[in-house]
C-alpha cells in the first residue's frame, strides 16, 4: 500500500493528511512507491528508510552530503533525540533553535539580534501570489521561516531538509504556531516524491551553498516533480554584485567549499535552470543576500538604510529589468514547460 507521510507521521500529520492532499513519498533512488513496515519505509526493490519520531528520514547514505555536518547520519538523530526535551521544557517564547540558527539562515545583519533577545519570528511574507490551496515544496526549510510564510499566503506546504535536527525543529515550531506544514527529512538532488507532484517549487538562501554540480542535480529534481505549468522561485548569488565582488576578492576567487557561498554569473543561471522551462532572472536584494524589509524593526539603525535601499532598488528593476543583472541576490523564476 502506497504511503502519504502526512498521514504516516504524528501530531497534525495524523490529523489532516487527508486535507492537507500531500503527495505520498517515494523512493529516493528509484521513485517507486514506499510502504509501512513497523517504523520503516519500504519500497519493491527493498530500499529502506527510518521513520523516526513520525519523520520519514529518506536522505540516502550512498551519496555526499552537500553540508558535511548538517546530515541526517544516526550519531546526529540519536544526539538530537537525547537534547530536545530540554530544550522544548525551558522555552516558552521564540524557539530556542531559531534563535541559534539566526545568522547562518538569515545573515550577517542579524548578528546583534542573535545576541539579545528576540520576541516575534523573523518570518517575512512570501514573494509569490496567494496560494489558494496550491501545493509548494520548501527546498532547504530548515526551521521554516519560509515554510510557515507560505502556510500563511494559503499554500499546502511540505518542508524538506537534510538535517534529522531542522526538520524536527521546523514540525514543533509549525505546532505552536498551529500551521498544517509536513516535513520530510530529505535531500534537494534525490526528492522523495513521484512526478509532478508539486504546483510550486521554493528555495531561499539554500542552493548559493552547493557546489555547482550539486545544484545542477537539484534544478534537474525540481524540474521533475514540478507539475506542467508550476513555477519554480529559487534564490541565487549574482557573481555581479557589487558586494559579491568584494566578497568573491577577500577569498581571492576561489570557487568556495563546505557552507561558502558559490557565485554565478547571470547567463550561467540562465543556462542552468531553463532546463526547468522559460526562465527570469529577478533581482532581489543588493549589497545584502538575506536582508528583508519584513524584518527592519529587528535589525539595528546602521543596517535599515541597507535594506531599505536594497527594496528601493529591486523596485526599480522592475522598469529597468537590465538592473538585476547588477543585484546581489537574485532569484530565478521558470515555469515548467
Amino acid at each position: 500500500m502506497e504511503v502519504n507521510f502526512a498521514r504516516s507521521s504524528s501530531g497534525l500529520g495524523e490529523a489532516r493528511g487527508d486535507a492537507l492532499g500531500a503527495p505520498p513519498v517515494a523512493c529516493p533512488r528509484d521513485r517507486l512507491p514506499l510502504g509501512r513496515e513497523d517504523d520503516w519505509l519500504v519500497c519493491g526493490e527493498g530500499h529502506r528508510y527510518h521513520v523516526v519520531d513520525g519523520l520519514p528520514v529518506l536522505v540516502t547514505d550512498d551519496t555526499t552530503p552537500t553540508q558535511p555536518g548538517y546530515w541526517a547520519t544516526e550519531a546526529q538523530i540519536a544526539e538530537v533525540l537525547a537534547s530536545a526535551a530540554v530544550e522544548i521544557a525551558e522555552e516558552t517564547g521564540v524557539d530556542p533553535y531559531v534563535k541559534r540558527l539566526l545568522i547562518g539562515r538569515n545573515g550577517n545583519l542579524y548578528r546583534r539580534l542573535a545576541e539579545k533577545s528576540i520576541e516575534r519570528y523573523p518570518v517575512p511574507r512570501l514573494p509569490l501570489p496567494p496560494g489558494e490551496g496550491r501545493l509548494l515544496l520548501d527546498v532547504g526549510c530548515n526551521w521554516g521561516r519560509w515554510s510557515i510564510a507560505a502556510a500563511r499566503a494559503g499554500y499546502r506546504v511540505v518542508g524538506i531538509d537534510p538535517s534529522f535536527e531542522a526538520v524536527l525543529n521546523a514540525r514543533r515550531i509549525a505546532r505552536r504556531l498551529e500551521l498544517p506544514i509536513e516535513y520530510v527529512v530529505a535531500d534537494a538532488r534525490a526528492l522523495p516524491f513521484p512526478d509532478s507532484a508539486f504546483d510550486t517549487v521554493f528555495s531561499y538562501s539554500v542552493l548559493q551553498h552547493f557546489a555547482k554540480t550539486d545544484v545542477r542535480a537539484a534544478v534537474a529534481e525540481t524540474a521533475r516533480v514540478l507539475r506542467r505549468g508550476g513555477t519554480s522561485w529559487i534564490q541565487m548569488a549574482n557573481s555581479h554584485g557589487l558586494r559579491n565582488f568584494q566578497q568573491r576578492a577577500r577569498r581571492h576567487f576561489r570557487e568556495g567549499d563546505a557552507f561558502e557561498v558559490r557565485y554565478w554569473k547571470p547567463g550561467e543561471l540562465k543556462q542552468v535552470f531553463g532546463q526547468i522551462g522559460p526562465t527570469k532572472l529577478l533581482a532581489d536584494g543588493f549589497f545584502t543576500l538575506n536582508g528583508q524589509i519584513d524584518d527592519l524593526d529587528l535589525l539595528p539603525l546602521r543596517y535599515r538604510g541597507v535594506v531599505r535601499m536594497s527594496a528601493f532598488l529591486r523596485a526599480g528593476s522592475r522598469p529597468l529589468p537590465a538592473l538585476a543583472r547588477m543585484a546581489d541576490s537574485v532569484v530565478l523564476h521558470s515555469v515548467r514547460a
